[in-house]
């Protein structure tokens, strides 16, 4: 046991944090729409119970995020713990238990949102709540930013990140789901929405118009073969790319004059988001010298740089520390493909980033999903004890 907070890890019960994940998992902030206004002002509330100051920033009528902050002495950076408060879709498929419901089977807590991330959000919310009724003497800060619209657009996290351009900071945390593992670097996104313009005519007489689906199947064959410069990343390895949506034309009987295709680049560190746009517009300006009638655009629609945390950071030493003292095993350094709100804090507050949460990756967006018990009593004690090492 780390030396001096034996106190403070032996004040995790249990029965506090499951609770707390089984009231956040009530909640149905799915997004879309978001409606995160309800679960915002419960956890709003539960901190300022807890003594911190607490600012509610609200959205739109029925959506809205959390900024709070337990004050320590100031002689030190702060902390800053994130979690997202949306979730996503049930789904079509049946559950064995109600996916809102949060039921208590099996040592898990069953239910959507449960692994991704409501779990995590309640982790660090019981290790705040622990730090703030301790006499645990913080030189700094311990800053909770919980936010809405995760799960597509970073709504949340857009808007709280203005709020703390200019506080000192040492790192930034976050709860997404990764079994209490380690991650210090993830991928960055470059959505690309690929249009093809034809021209309309009756599907009996196609040769008066112009078929835009047509166009779109060239457009991917050579998109497909495009040689995208990078360097594979030793904890995110190689980028990638998927063509996963196709919308076009209007009926069988009518020749489309319009197809749209979005397309999922996950890039790694070192990759010019630009310099990969401007590589999709040369190959379609080189398409219409090429083929008489050819029209298409490319349009950036998710654009976030990877981020990747250096594992000699002091920071990351003493979340290890912190791991290891709780699990008895000394954390590697490994980073995620997907993206968390991370991509918005660290870039622009120029932070070091750390992932570490009590949920499964493999169960985010699933049906059936769940989080361990003794997963979330183990993330909460993690949460203590590295932000009260960091902090004194």
């Amino acid at each position: 046991m780390a030396e001096g907070y034996e106190g403070l890890l032996d004040s995790i019960e249990e029965a506090t944090v499951t609770e707390l994940c089984r009231d956040l998992v009530r909640f149905k902030s799915v997004n879309p729409p978001g409606d995160e206004l309800e679960i915002a002002e419960y956890v709003a509330d539960l901190l300022r119970a807890a003594g911190l100051s607490v600012e509610l920033v609200p959205h739109t009528s029925t959506r809205a995020s959390v900024l709070a902050t337990l004050k320590g002495s100031g002689e030190v950076p702060a902390v800053l713990l994130t979690g997202h408060l949306d979730v996503v879709a049930v789904g079509a498929e049946a559950w064995v238990h109600d996916p809102f419901s949060a039921d208590v089977a099996e040592g898990n807590v069953w239910g959507r949102g449960a692994s991704d991330m409501k779990g995590g959000d309640a982790g660090m919310i019981a290790a705040t709540q622990v730090l703030a009724a301790s006499d645990v003497p913080l030189k700094g800060d311990v800053i909770l930013a919980f936010t809405a619209g995760e799960e597509g657009e970073q709504l949340g996290a857009s808007e709280l990140v203005t709020h703390l351009e200019g506080v000192p900071i040492q790192a930034v945390l976050v709860a997404e789901p990764s079994s209490n593992e380690v991650y210090i670097a993830e991928k960055g996104v470059c959505w690309l929405k690929l249009t093809t313009y034809g021209k309309t005519a009756h599907g009996s007489m196609p040769d008066l118009g112009r078929n835009a689906i047509l166009m779109m199947m060239t457009l991917l064959d050579e998109f497909q073969s495009l040689n995208v410069p990078y360097e594979v990343h030793p904890l995110l390895g190689h980028f990638t790319r998927s063509v996963n949506t196709i919308k076009g034309g209007v009926g069988t009987n009518v020749v489309p004059d319009q197809c749209e295709v979005t397309v999922d680049q996950r890039t790694v560190p070192g990759m010019d988001h630009n310099a990969i746009a401007q590589q999709v517009e040369e190959l379609i300006a080189d398409l219409e010298e090429r083929i008489e009638g050819f029209r298409a655009s490319v349009e950036v629609i998710n654009d976030r740089v990877p981020v990747a945390t250096s594992p000699d950071e002091p920071v990351v030493q003493q979340f290890y520390d912190a791991v290891e003292t709780v699990v008895g095993k000394r954390p590697e350094p490994k980073g995620v493909n997907y993206y968390t709100d991370a991509v918005v804090f660290a870039p622009q507050l120029d932070l070091p980033m750390i992932i570490c949460g009590p949920g499964q990756a493999g169960l985010a967006h699933q049906p059936n999903e769940y989080v361990e018990i003794s997963k979330l009593v183990e993330s909460a004690k993690i949460f203590t004890l590295a932000v009260a090492q960091m902090l004194t």
